[in-house]
């Protein structure tokens, strides 16, 4: 079985400073692969360097058994692999709607298509009733659920979501764990999930990998990671766990 992801011996230099030292992993049978660590452990940089926006100085990245390395973001996108973003990026002064259609228009799809895949994935997502809705006018949390959508309309085989609960609290939180469940279960897409929060990413992943200083110090399941000595020891005090 060919792997979907597979990253080795990654790093990543700014300057003087090594944001990914000799970085391994690969993502396995897992629909949901978390990624945990403090801000600056070089989780961002990760997504940035799978997705082609930057080059690593070394190592490589395979995607269903061929090599993404030195590709742009828009052919490694075309394979299937796209990425959410922190702050929601979308255009203000479209619809809901219109926002979804701009990714599905150059995928040279039937435009009745592309308007039902994407009110399927607006239903999916719980934004099917503010689809003739500006951007602009959207609740923050409406805008990260549009952030989601709009990844989606690129239909990708694997979907990097960076920080998608960022800033939510309580019932949020929930709502986003059950859409990144139905991403997996409703649309077959696989999931890689960055988030500093242990408590967040345990409830979808399947496998977890702890970063920190820009490598990997621990792998395994929830469970495992919870009761890594390593990882209390690194993150004690820190709330991750």
């Amino acid at each position: 079985m060919i792997n979907m992801l597979k990253v080795k011996n990654l790093t990543k230099y700014f300057g003087g400073v090594r944001a990914l030292s000799n970085l391994s992993f690969e993502i396995g049978g897992s629909k949901v692969f978390g990624i945990i660590g403090p801000n600056g452990s070089g989780k961002t940089t990760l997504f940035n360097v799978i997705m082609g926006i930057y080059s690593p100085d070394y190592g490589e990245i395979e995607f269903q058994g061929r090599s993404i390395k030195g590709l742009p973001p828009h052919k490694i996108c075309r394979l299937g692999i796209t990425k959410t973003h922190q702050t929601p990026r979308p255009f203000m002064n479209l619809t809901v709607l219109e926002n979804l259609l701009v990714p599905l228009s150059v995928q040279s799809l039937k435009h009745e298509y592309a308007v039902d895949y994407a009110l399927k994935i607006l239903k999916l997502i719980g934004l099917d009733e503010v689809k003739d809705t500006y951007a602009g006018l959207l609740l923050p949390f409406q805008l990260r659920k549009l952030e989601i959508a709009r990844a989606l309309a690129c239909r990708p085989k694997l979907l990097l979501m960076d920080e998608p609960a960022a800033g939510m609290r309580g019932r949020e939180i929930d709502e986003m764990i059950e859409i990144i469940n139905k991403i997996v279960r409703d649309m077959g897409v696989r999931v890689v999930l960055v988030d500093h929060r242990m408590e967040l990413v345990a409830k979808v992943a399947e496998r977890i990998m702890v970063m920190h200083q820009g490598t990997k110090i621990f792998e395994g399941d929830p469970a495992e990671v919870l009761n890594s000595q390593v990882v209390i020891q690194v993150y004690l005090g820190s709330g991750i766990v």
